[in-house]
């Protein structure tokens, strides 16, 4: 099990600045291959600079490798 994505890397994987990350962030849940789950709730849909950085799901992965390895929290 990796340690659990910090704002700074959800912002770098997802296209978004961390302000907007810590505004819209819902949940992060970890799979069981350890890969990470960051879900944004339907709020970041007012903010149509964020909301298009993102699939529709609104889901970003973050893959368990990048998760281990980032150092910059």
């Amino acid at each position: 099990m990796s340690k659990m994505p910090c704002n700074k890397l959800i912002a770098e994987v997802s296209g978004l600045t961390e302000s907007q990350v810590s505004t819209y962030l819902t949940q992060i849940k970890q799979e069981a291959n350890g890969d990470w789950l960051a879900f944004f709730g339907v709020e970041i849909n007012k903010d149509p600079g964020a909301s298009n950085k993102l699939s529709p799901s609104k889901i970003v992965r973050i893959p368990e490798e990048l998760a281990k390895n980032w150092l910059d929290c």
